[in-house]
């Protein structure tokens, strides 16, 4: 399961590869990151090799801020885990960083007009 992961992770870095804005930087940090639990911006800002002040001016430059950039990858991300039926909504949660699942329930219904379970049933069981 988690090669399957890790596949999914690596599947949408590549998708991000050809940009090469800071926030592009970013989000493909985000992703290995998240993988390791560590989503947050000073871990950020060491992967980048910034400081935090730098990365605040150049994602406002971009017309965004690291936690507009987190949100999007873990939309994406989010998607990409529920596709696998092996996983538990708690688990997407959990891999995305969220301490419960009702906060990721409420991020994926501000990102797709439904909670997770909806999602899956919608979408994913045809």
């Amino acid at each position: 399961m988690y090669g399957q992961l890790i596949e999914q992770a690596e599947k949408y870095l590549r998708s991000l590869y050809a940009q090469d804005n800071i926030a592009e930087q970013l989000k493909r940090g985000l992703v290995e990151l998240l993988a390791a639990g560590e989503a947050n911006a000073d871990s950020a800002c060491r992967a980048l090799k910034l400081s935090r002040r730098t990365l605040q001016r150049r994602l406002r430059a971009e017309k965004t801020s690291f936690q507009k950039v987190l949100n999007e990858v873990r939309a994406v991300l989010a998607v990409n885990y529920l596709s696998d039926n092996r996983l538990k909504a708690l688990e997407v949660a959990m891999l995305l960083g969220y301490s419960s699942i009702s906060s990721f329930t409420t991020a994926f219904k501000s990102w797709y007009d439904m909670p997770p379970v909806e999602y899956r049933q919608k979408f994913l069981t045809a």
